[in-house]
């Protein structure tokens, strides 16, 4: 996924249906402050998808935006990228306080994106193998800071077993790119 993916995508889904507030859930979020990840050869360069949580969101307005500029849309088709709609309830899975720390997207009024910690928290809680990729590639590029990602997860209340997943990845990660 690139920038400019990105934004088409943004441009879509507000002239569809005018939410109120829009906020960049997923890795595409990371592209508005390094669009270099999106480049040949980055580590987004394979994504397809960017993941949006609009409010207000209900089944209509989901099935509208999945039929225009989703997975299976004629815009995904034509253009090989789509927008992934979140459910409300996503945001039970983020890291408490996530609100307070959204970043404004430039250029938008009413567009957000998860602060760059708070989704690597989440790619850790997650522990795919694409999710610990990325987070080691923006590890190893600086992007991510070792010892700053240490202390977000250090601070941040999680469930006992969310604890634990994103405590094994951060250690066996940091251990990979020589992060203590």
């Amino acid at each position: 996924m690139r920038l400019r993916s990105l934004t088409q995508l943004l441009e879509a889904t507000r002239a569809l249906v005018r939410p109120d507030r829009i906020v960049i859930i997923g890795s595409s979020s990371l592209l508005l402050g390094h669009p270099e990840l999106g480049e040949p050869g980055q580590p987004l360069d394979p994504s397809y998808d960017s993941d949006l949580l609009l409010s207000p969101i209900d089944d209509e307005l989901a099935a509208v935006l999945g039929e225009a500029v989703g997975q299976q849309s004629l815009f995904a088709k034509r253009h090989g990228y789509y927008v992934d709609i979140l459910r409300p309830a996503i945001v039970e899975t983020l890291p408490a306080g996530w609100e307070s720390r959204l970043q404004p997207v430039a250029g938008y009024d009413n567009v957000f994106a998860l602060d760059l910690y708070d989704l690597a928290l989440v790619k850790l809680m997650v522990g795919r193998p694409k999710d610990l990729a990325l987070l080691r590639a923006l590890l190893q590029r600086g992007i991510v800071e070792a010892d700053r990602l240490r202390a977000h997860y250090q601070r941040t209340p999680l469930s006992e077993s969310d604890a634990m997943t994103a405590g094994r990845n951060l250690h066996f990660l940091l251990a990979e790119v020589g992060g203590k």
